[in-house]
């Protein structure tokens, strides 16, 4: 008992200590650019983008980078394994435009409409189809589709997108708090940011304009500012890892548990400067190592097995 004690409060403190989850405000002037094609874009109530473009080929998109802090001065960063972000637009069907986002991979461009999906790694789109109403759909590598069971409204409903990095070139995406999810392989590595768009906002009946909602969030799998780990002058490096990995200091014990608290390997004894710990047959994913040192501190870090 008192051993499977001592993990979960292990567990829980990784949890509360080992993520920085960021809030992104859903304003104007928190993106970073914009295209409007006789659309465009306006701040609705508290935190919320709207988007509008009435009328057969009207268009309007917006860019924005991932950032410490959400917004457009914050210092940019890149997805890494373990990473989330999730996204929330109110709207209706749209029955001969379409409603968006992608999740890009620095753009080289942002400054059409064809530029929405410049470099994107995944797109989750609702196609009006000239009236159709094709479902939400997830778009991935190599334009691959997957079209989900979802459906816009004729009403206004909320749509909520998580994107998890699961590896360098894999993730999934969750629609509706798991009514559905897709795992998918990147089109694009190194997500930098995301745009949202909309194409002719004529629902079958009326112009329904569309808002970006709160709470739209990055979680980061790590705390932000560690890299490696270092715990006493401790370091344990690299990470990530591909096959094995080492420390700088004489330690007593390592363990390696999943991010689920399941003990998945331990080294004991002899464990010197410069000890090579090999995890060649781990599979690809996020792990959370719990060192001891020789005077029986014990401190934790997330590691990422490419």
């Amino acid at each position: 008992m008192k051993k499977y004690y001592s993990l979960l409060l292990f567990i829980c403190a990784f949890n509360l200590n080992a993520q920085t989850t960021i809030n992104y405000p859903q304003r104007v002037a928190n993106y970073n650019a914009f295209f409007d094609d006789g659309g465009g874009k306006y701040d609705n109530a508290t935190d919320q983008l709207g988007m509008w473009a009435n009328f057969n080929a009207k268009q309007s998109v917006a860019w924005r980078n991932f950032t410490t802090d959400g917004t457009t001065s914050g210092t940019t960063t890149t997805m890494q394994v373990g990473d989330s972000f999730t996204i929330t637009v109110s709207a209706t069907q749209a029955s001969y435009g379409v409603i968006g986002l992608a999740l890009l991979s620095n753009p080289t461009a942002t400054t059409s409409w064809e530029d929405r999906i410049n470099n994107y790694a995944v797109q989750v789109n609702l196609n009006g189809n000239s009236g159709a109403n094709d479902p939400w759909e997830v778009v991935s590598n190599g334009g691959a589709v997957n079209a989900s069971s979802i459906n816009g409204s004729t009403t206004y409903n909320d749509f909520k997108f998580k994107f998890i990095l699961n590896s360098p070139t894999t993730m999934s995406v969750d629609i509706n708090d798991g009514a559905e999810i897709f795992n998918v392989t990147l089109n694009n590595q190194n997500i930098t940011g995301y745009s949202v768009y909309l194409a002719d906002d004529w629902n079958g009946s009326n112009n329904a304009d569309i808002f970006w909602k709160p709470t739209t969030q990055y979680t980061y799998a790590q705390t932000l500012g560690t890299n490696n780990f270092t715990f006493n002058e401790v370091k344990l490096f690299p990470n990530p890892i591909s096959n094995t990995f080492t420390v700088n200091k004489k330690i007593k014990k390592l363990d390696i548990y999943s991010i689920t608290g399941k003990l998945i390997k331990s080294f004991d004894g002899g464990l010197v400067e410069g000890t090579i710990f090999n995890i060649e047959n781990f599979s690809k994913g996020v792990y959370i190592a719990q060192l001891e040192n020789e005077f029986g501190a014990i401190s934790s870090t997330k590691i990422i097995k490419l």
